[in-house]
């Protein structure tokens, strides 16, 4: 019987969903909500904060611990340290209760906290009594409905008419959260790839893990948002999907590139409109196939998150290349004239400034390296398309430049990642070309000097007269503030007057 209960949340990065600080994901938020079903007693605790108290924290007074980590798209956290399996293990190896496992790190694919390679920690999980492969928020309520470990399946899917109680019952998670209120709730619309249909692409695990797209209704999603905001969060990203523009999508169980529902998408952010006033409402992933290919529903779309969205919003382009050995190899789909005409789509309709001091609507480019057919020209053809994107006079808010990881049950394997390290030289150069040439240029496009930046969270203390911080929201920037006065967990407009790489400097505006 399980009275007490401890959510420790060791954060989580995913294709489609962020569970790290400033963000709160998905996974202790359901969590939370399937206990409070069956009003069980529940603390929650990210591992940051943990680490600060772990002499003072008692364990035993739970009986079931449950953690949750893993990542599948890795990156760099300016204020957060995510936990690993091996972590979890030394905190928990004296503790005699209900021991938990969800998240990423849970499932049959692994967890990979640096890009081009697989970190095996699949010895940490038999530590582990329950080691929830799939739905944690399912296993937890059969777990509690059926009293026993031994009456249920560690591997079930939830279904979205059960998720809805969850979902909404678990936004007074958010009020345990150290950040509060300043946190970004990452929403849940869909799960499952049309790109399943043949296989997916080589590298990912969303088609594999889900098949094919299962959507939420509009009003579960709208009620778990009205949920949170009556909890106190003003800042959302509509994220937790491969492409908003294909949310309940025509024939999204027949066609790769399924034709967009604008009414659906309509509903959905007017929906939200109508129960709440949020700071930053934002998205993620927009799939460039789909803008190029059904052009006329993806221009009323972006209009669409223009009107209801806040500014500074960004839709990330799964591109990964624009070499086309490179996407047949991979089976990609999305080619480089997609890419260039949903980056045209997106610029004319979303490039005005808005009132954060950033263009409403940007496209971000994912590129991955490391991919099967790779080659020393894939670096030249790819840095040529960047080039041609900048020259045209398109805005990119961001270029993600990532390495692949060979996760089990991808087509990447130990080989390519062998393969890809002799031409880890080569990308580093990219990387660097990338950075040097191409983002500092797109910065001073996107933000040029004398911009306001409204809203930007001090969050860092670098040096006596130095300061980092960012806006919330999808892909935030890193701003440079220079100032020896500045309050960390304080919001401050910022003046743009110089520029970094990817960042950009700047001086507290004047009232």
């Amino acid at each position: 019987m399980i009275r007490n209960a401890l959510i420790l949340d060791g954060y989580t990065d995913e294709p489609a969903g962020l569970g790290v600080p400033p963000y709160i994901g998905i996974y202790p938020r359901y969590a939370y909500g399937v206990l409070d079903k069956y009003n069980v007693k529940v603390d929650y605790i990210t591992i940051d904060r943990f680490r600060e108290l772990r002499g003072a924290f008692n364990l035993d007074k739970y009986d079931a611990v449950i953690c949750i980590c893993g990542f599948h798209t890795p990156g760099k956290y300016l204020n957060a340290n995510p936990a690993t399996l091996k972590e979890f293990v030394s905190i928990l190896y004296k503790y005699n209760g209900l021991k938990i496992l969800g998240g990423p790190a849970a499932t049959k694919y692994g967890s990979s906290m640096i890009g081009g390679k697989i970190e095996d920690e699949s010895k940490y999980k038999s530590f582990f009594d329950i080691v929830v492969e799939e739905d944690l928020e399912a296993v937890l309520n059969d777990l509690l409905r059926e009293g026993s470990v031994e009456k249920i399946d560690f591997n079930r899917y939830r279904n979205y008419e059960e998720l809805r109680e969850y979902a909404i019952r678990g936004a007074k998670v958010v009020k345990l959260h150290p950040n509060y209120p300043y946190i970004i709730a990452e929403i849940e619309t869909y799960r499952g790839c049309s790109r399943a249909l043949s296989g997916g692409c080589s590298f990912c695990t969303e088609p594999r893990r889900f098949g094919l797209p299962k959507f939420r209704d509009e009003k579960d999603i709208v009620d778990e948002i009205k949920a949170l905001y009556g909890e106190g969060i003003r800042y959302f990203r509509i994220g937790r999907q491969p492409c908003i523009f294909s949310y309940k999508s025509i024939d999204s169980e027949k066609e790769e590139v399924p034709k967009p529902n604008v009414e659906a998408i309509e509903r959905l952010f007017k929906g939200i409109r109508n129960v709440s006033n949020p700071k930053v409402l934002h998205i993620d992933n927009a799939n460039p196939a789909v803008i190029a290919r059904h052009e006329n529903e993806s221009k009323k779309i972006a209009k669409i998150l223009v009107k209801y969205c806040t500014s500074g919003n960004v839709a990330a382009f799964g591109v990964e290349s624009f070499d086309e050995k490179v996407i047949k190899a991979n089976n990609l789909l999305t080619t480089p004239e997609d890419v260039l005409k949903a980056v045209q789509i997106l610029n004319e309709i979303g490039g005005k400034r808005g009132e954060t001091g950033l263009p409403y609507l940007l496209p971000g480019i994912n590129l991955l390296f490391g991919l099967k057919g790779e080659r020393k020209e894939t670096f030249n053809i790819n840095f040529e398309y960047l080039k041609e994107i900048y020259d045209k006079g398109f805005m990119l808010r961001r270029i993600n430049i990532r390495q692949v990881v060979p996760f089990f049950g991808t087509e990447i394997t130990i080989k390519d990642i062998k393969k890809a390290e002799k031409r880890k030289k080569l990308f580093l150069w990219f990387k660097e070309k990338v950075r040097e040439e191409i983002d500092n240029k797109m910065l001073k496009r996107v933000v040029p000097k004398g911009t306001i930046l409204k809203d930007v969270f001090v969050e860092v203390k670098e040096r006596e007269d130095l300061y980092f911080g960012r806006q919330f929201g999808s892909y935030p920037l890193l701003v440079g503030i220079v100032d020896k006065n500045l309050k960390i967990g304080k919001f401050v407009d910022v003046e743009v007057i110089d520029y970094g790489r990817r960042s950009i400097t700047g001086k507290v505006a004047k009232p």
